[in-house]
């Protein structure tokens, strides 16, 4: 997830400076096109679907809470087949 970001949505000229806490959201690097953008990465990756209630800015605020999340959402059935 941390290389998607970086080549994705940062570049190479910004991406040296991301941590697991850079403030994806407060730094504009998450909008809601981005947002849904990762959200897909997020389901064609790890196989997991995550609900509409968990589309918070509180659970996309950084890296590490983002991946906090995606670990804490069971996978999709048939993800990894």
């Amino acid at each position: 997830m941390t290389e998607y970001v970086a080549t994705r949505l940062l570049g190479p000229e910004n991406a040296a400076d991301l941590t697991s806490t850079t403030p994806l959201l407060e730094l504009g690097v998450l909008n809601s096109i981005e947002t849904a953008r990762l959200v897909a990465y997020i389901r064609a990756t790890f196989g997991v679907r995550l609900s509409p209630a968990t589309m918070t800015a509180t659970n996309f605020r950084d890296l590490e809470t983002i991946a906090g999340l995606v670990a804490g959402t069971p996978v999709a059935a048939g993800a990894h087949d």
